[in-house]
């Protein structure tokens, strides 16, 4: 076999004969696309802008994503490499979408296009540059959970829990960490705007984060946060910058309105050679300020990048004429703005209906039954939404939906009575009535400092074999003999309440303080608490509440029909989950005074205009149908039952805009 392998070899000479190159080079689409006959005249305009800085205002359901698709086809065409654009989103998913859809336009494949989010842009850019900081290229990258389990560890090496057992939890300072890199804040500075109830403890907090830094260092890996503040980092490198602000000579922004003081940096540095961005985005639908998204990266835009074009898209394709004469209506009260008028492309409709329900139960009914009704007439349920300002605003319909059984899904979040909060005080509920309650028991005694799942299950053997469970604390470590006994006094207190309202506010006296340590939001949570105490005001005992609660949660929002589960699911969805997305007929619940606007704004124009844009960002999700409800009264822990008015911006519509029901039974 050998030899004839060997016979059959071609024949290597001395002299090796002189080899022809044959070079490929980039393939270019011959395709010749029609832009005008694609795009309206506003989506020409900024598709076709010259060079330079251009801010594109795109109004809800304009075609912004059209927009960057076409402005990315055009810049193919006219002979931009596709390695010299950039294209930045706030998701994966969406970068791949415009890129397909572009090279569908082109019909060849753009390869060398840097497109992707943040992060994704800067992960690519350290895996090169990475040296500059100490790193090695094939650093890791830890997600949330691993990264606030390392924070853990730091907490514990300094050893502060062992001297302070109220140190706020991980998760806690992980979201002050997060906040001050994306805003390019202090420590400091975050937890005396945001954090205030953690001030005391803000030294520690640096502390921590100071020895956070370093152990991630010495591993050799980055956060999520990292990622781009260690970008903005080595582009503050000359050479550095140079070299990638050389290489995309043509920047694209997805959403600029939802960019932060980070993002809007890095942006800056990259632009600095050529000037060369187009930014998309609509100042009515910046909503996202508490994750630290700054308004004024886009409504300073123009002096940021001196020269600046702007190109407003006011055609919306998706409502009708008398939703959008609301939107209209409810956002010409900002001052702060580029003033846009929408324009429907769509016949008219029905008038936006506001409608005046006696309380929460009333509203609650009012909306599963048109719901229903809609759906009867040949809507589909996925083309339904309910929105509302804050979580706990559904409660009282998830319930109404569970006994219609109406299938639904909660956008962004879990379902009001599986959230941990409310799990964690009813745990302590079940207590009291269930002693033999092992999943109610080890939950609860768990949310007490120095007791963790190990020392929860070792107290529950014990807390079964013993007959006087106070006697369990002198044999715990010292470390744990304190939280046992605040468990024991929670329970104690509970133990004379007959009254369901009362022992839920009796627990959150005590759950208050673990509430401000360990939540981000607290304020929000405490809230839901309330939410549930009222709810618990309709029962006369702590074992009929539970008992109709138990009730509820076996349904789980599902529903069955003969031919199998149902494809069909409502969508219930807070605002700010439900932005970029539309359906054909949208109810806004809770539209009332001291729910929507929020409360904390009341007194900060700055606040009072993001409340006024997010009830915008909800009005324009609806094609069809919007419904906006309020309860006539309403019930509070303080002075009972008490009557509440429509929100304040009710009486900013005029009256033509809208119709008004009131409900009847």
């Amino acid at each position: 076999m050998v030899n004839h392998l060997l016979m059959t070899a071609p024949i290597i000479y001395d002299n090796i004969r002189a080899m022809k190159d044959y070079r490929l080079s980039e393939f270019h689409s011959s395709t010749h696309i029609d832009f005008p006959a694609c795009l309206n005249e506003q989506q020409l305009a900024a598709v076709t802008g010259s060079e330079g800085p251009c801010l594109v205002l795109a109004g809800a359901g304009s075609g912004k994503t059209r927009v960057l698709i076409y402005r990315l086809a055009w810049l193919l065409e006219k002979g931009v490499a596709p390695q010299n654009i950039l294209l930045v989103t706030f998701t994966n998913k969406a970068a791949q979408e415009m890129t397909h859809r572009a090279e569908s336009l082109l019909k060849s494949t753009l390869k060398g296009l840097m497109a992707g989010t943040f992060h994704h842009v800067a992960n690519l850019t350290l895996r090169r540059e990475s040296n500059i900081l100490g790193y090695n290229p094939d650093f890791s990258i830890v997600d949330k959970e691993d990264s606030r389990d390392l924070l853990a560890d730091c907490i514990e090496e300094l050893g502060i829990t062992k001297s302070d057992k109220l140190f706020p939890k991980k998760e806690l300072i992980s979201s002050v960490a997060s906040l001050a890199a994306n805003t390019l804040a202090d420590i400091d500075e975050v937890i005396s705007k945001r954090y205030t109830h953690i001030e005391d403890y803000a030294s520690q907090i640096k502390r921590v984060l100071n020895h956070y830094q370093r152990k991630k260092k010495a591993a050799q890996i980055m956060d999520f946060d990292d990622l781009l503040v260690n970008w903005l980092k080595v582009l503050e490198n000359e050479a550095v910058r140079q070299k990638y602000s050389g290489q995309a000579r043509y920047i694209l922004v997805d959403e600029y309105q939802d960019t932060n003081r980070l993002q809007f940096e890095i942006l800056k540095k990259l632009a600095a050679e050529h000037g060369n961005i187009l930014a998309v985005g609509d100042d009515a639908q910046s909503i996202y300020s508490f994750r630290g998204a700054e308004i004024n990266n886009l409504l300073d835009f123009p002096k940021t990048f001196p020269g600046t074009k702007t190109y407003k898209l006011e055609i919306n394709y998706r409502s009708s004429p008398q939703v959008l004469t609301l939107a209209n209506s409810v956002i010409s009260h900002n001052i702060n703005q580029f003033p846009k008028t929408l324009h429907a492309v769509k016949a008219a409709g029905s008038v936006p209906a506001v409608i005046k329900a006696r309380d929460v139960y009333q509203q609650a009914k009012f909306v599963g039954q048109r719901i229903l009704e809609l759906n009867r007439e040949g809507m589909p349920l996925t083309e339904i939404a309910v929105l509302f300002r804050s979580r706990y605003q559904a409660m009282e319909l998830e319930v109404e939906l569970l006994k219609r059984g109406v299938p639904y899904i909660l956008r962004g979040g879990v379902r009001f009575f599986e959230q941990a909060h409310i799990k964690d005080c009813l745990s302590y509920l079940k207590v009291t009535v269930n002693s033999s309650d092992e999943l109610a028991f080890k939950r609860a005694l768990a949310l007490h400092p120095g007791i963790g799942r190990t020392y929860a299950f070792k107290i529950w053997e014990k807390h079964t074999t013993l007959k006087a469970p106070a006697d369990i604390a002198g044999e715990l470590p010292r470390r744990q003999q304190e939280g046992y006994r605040q468990f024991r006094a929670v329970l104690e207190s509970l133990a004379g309440i007959i009254s369901p309202e009362d022992a839920v506010k009796k627990v959150m006296e005590h759950y208050r303080q673990y509430c401000y340590l360990t939540f981000d939001n607290p304020d929000e949570r405490l809230q839901d608490l309330d939410e549930l105490a009222k709810m618990a005001h309709n029962y006369r005992s702590v074992k009929t509440f539970l008992g109709d609660l138990g009730g509820l949660e076996e349904f789980k929002g599902e529903r069955m029909t003969e031919a199998g589960e149902t494809n069909e699911i409502l969508v219930l969805s807070t605002i700010h989950q439900a932005k970029g997305l539309e359906w054909s007929a949208v109810f806004l619940i809770g539209f009332s005074d001291y729910e929507f606007p929020s409360p904390k704004s009341l007194n900060d124009e700055r606040a009072m205009e993001e409340e006024r844009r997010l009830l915008y960002v909800a009005a324009t999700r609806a094609k069809e149908l919007l419904y906006l409800s309020y309860p006539e009264t309403k019930y509070t822990q303080r002075n009972g039952l008490i009557l509440s008015r429509p929100s304040s911006f009710y009486y900013e519509l005029p009256q033509g805009c809208y119709e008004e029901w009131s409900v009847q039974e």
